[in-house]
């Protein structure tokens, strides 16, 4: 029997990155003096924002480390969609802290997560954050990172990927680099249970949409597409569940580990067009990212399909989804979106029509996202997906 090279899609060559260490467990968050030990470090800066503070999550993080005797200081005024102010301000603190401090420690969701990312690459050698902004200009990271995900959806912990809000056109950066991969990550589902349903909705479908983009990039390795498979075997029943029943822990264990695995799949594949158009959308007219992600998802794919019919009934089928019928998935993503909020949380935003064009020319400038996808995307492409998206009625 001969090797049929067609039925396979795969780059001619590629690289994989991972975190060394990844660890999941209830409760986990708890043992992160442990982890320091093993790591050999003993003063911690520890990245986080008000809301983690304001809900305890922090706490559970300090309190083991002070009963350990560990010195270490906190910077907590995150923002949601950071600009790059916030690396500046964070190594403020911990310079005015006066620690010689020897680890990052991340403890909330991706804009903490990005924002300590920054913090272990520029605190020790007083870089300007903004420098950074682009693929492979980051270089180097003076001091490890943990990373501590309260939220099961963005998947930064598994990436060489920041993103930040720019001061001056309030757009999307990314900055892109291998030496972002953080050192450490611990799982803990505990951290997510009280997150409310609009963030668990929001996060959660992003972490589907990381998945989808993953699994039908033309980069994407094999490895990516197999951790795609797993995440979406998690996901796919756990999302609509946890929405329902923010209670219901074993789907916040299934949510943060498919969302972890999702980080991974894209992290070494690429996110692509859903992302591209989400940047500036979200950016420009400051909505929650997984909102802009989750909502703009099904006609994406419905542009995608001719591209990736094969890719996308794979990827159904891999969700659990009894229909697999690759025509059928934008309409069920749609379906999916509007029930767990999302499309109502995007739509209840006013995005006017003259807005449309630029944010179009914005989405397909980005060629880091766009380039990877399945299907070019135009920029009168994008105004319809736009239009589509916003507008109740097409």
């Amino acid at each position: 029997m001969s090797f049929d090279s067609s039925t396979f899609t795969v780059p001619t060559s590629f690289e994989n990155h991972l975190p060394r260490r990844i660890r999941f467990g209830r409760g986990l968050s708890g043992e992160l003096t442990a982890e320091l030990k093993r790591m050999e470090k003993s003063r911690p800066f520890i990245v986080t924002d008000r809301g983690v503070k304001a809900a305890g999550l922090l706490a559970r993080v300090t309190g083991p480390l002070a009963a350990a005797g560990i010195t270490f200081a906190v910077y907590d005024e995150t923002e949601p969609e950071p600009h790059f102010a916030c690396v500046t301000a964070a190594n403020a603190v911990a310079r005015a802290a006066g620690g010689d401090w020897d680890v990052v420690v991340a403890l909330g969701g991706g804009s903490v997560m990005d924002t300590a990312k920054l913090v272990a690459a520029t605190l020790r050698d007083g870089r300007d954050a903004v420098a950074l902004a682009g693929i492979g200009k980051v270089g180097r990271r003076s001091l490890p990172l943990v990373c501590v995900p309260t939220t099961a959806g963005t998947g930064s912990e598994a990436t060489p990927v920041a993103i930040f809000t720019d001061a001056t056109s309030g757009g999307k950066v990314g900055v892109v680099d291998p030496c972002l991969v953080p050192d450490t990550v611990l799982l803990d589902p505990a951290l997510t249970d009280g997150l409310p349903p609009l963030p668990t909705a929001a996060a959660g479908m992003d972490a589907l949409v990381h998945a989808l983009e993953a699994y039908i990039a033309k980069c994407a390795t094999p490895l990516a597409r197999g951790l795609v498979l797993e995440a979406a075997g998690r996901i796919g029943p756990a999302l609509p569940a946890v929405c329902a029943n923010g209670g219901d822990q074993a789907a916040r264990d299934a949510m943060l580990i498919g969302a972890n695995l999702a980080g991974l799949a894209f992290a070494n594949s690429s996110c692509c067009g859903v992302h591209a158009l989400a940047l500036p959308l979200g950016g420009q007219f400051h909505i929650a990212h997984g909102v802009v992600t989750g909502g703009l998802v099904a006609e994406t794919m419905r542009h995608n399909l001719p591209s990736c019919t094969a890719d996308l009934q794979t990827f159904a089928a891999a969700l659990g989804w009894s229909d697999t019928t690759p025509a059928h998935l934008p309409d069920q993503l749609a379906a999916l979106a509007t029930q767990i909020g999302l499309l109502k949380a995007l739509r209840s935003v006013t995005v006017p029509d003259s807005a449309l064009a630029g944010l179009a020319r914005s989405a397909v400038a980005n060629r880091r996202l766009m380039d990877p996808n399945p299907r070019p995307i135009t920029e009168d492409d994008a105004v319809e997906i736009y239009r589509r998206t916003l507008y109740a009625h097409g």
